[in-house]
């Protein structure tokens, strides 16, 4: 019977592990992870000498990529006004160093825009600075 539990518990968090994670609706201040995925560079409207950011409104992909050498993270700092007026907005930010993509996914209403800006990001004071755009994408 424990061998058959286990199996069961076992295959239960394999299915759990290799399942997607959700879209985040969260707004605020967000870590990026390293993406397995690389932009098509048409989704990166903001580039500059530090790095790229880009958009992909098919699945709602921000992605970020550091260019520069200068121990200075990252960050995209973006907004989204819904149908009824409500403002959303936040950060993602990239400490990962040059070189390495990162993501978030995102969740927005559907037939509108992103607005984003590519930025230096102070990991102290949780603050976006320094930034050049905007971008958009479709949502």
């Amino acid at each position: 019977m424990r061998r058959v539990l286990a199996s069961g518990v076992f295959a239960s968090a394999l299915v759990l592990g290799v399942a997607a994670s959700p879209a985040s609706a969260a707004d605020g201040l967000q870590r990026a992870g390293v993406s397995s995925t690389v932009p098509d560079d048409r989704y990166c409207a903001v580039m500059d000498w530090d790095g790229k950011a880009c958009f992909d409104g098919h699945g709602e992909w921000f992605y970020l990529l550091d260019d520069y050498d200068d121990h200075i993270p990252i960050a995209i700092r973006w907004s989204h006004r819904k149908s009824n007026g409500t403002l959303r907005s936040g950060v993602i930010y990239s400490d990962r160093g040059p070189g390495v993509w990162t993501s978030v996914n995102k969740s927005f209403e559907e037939n509108l825009f992103v607005e984003y800006e590519l930025c230096d990001f102070d990991v102290t004071t949780k603050e976006a600075y320094n930034c050049v755009g905007p971008g958009w994408g479709p949502t």
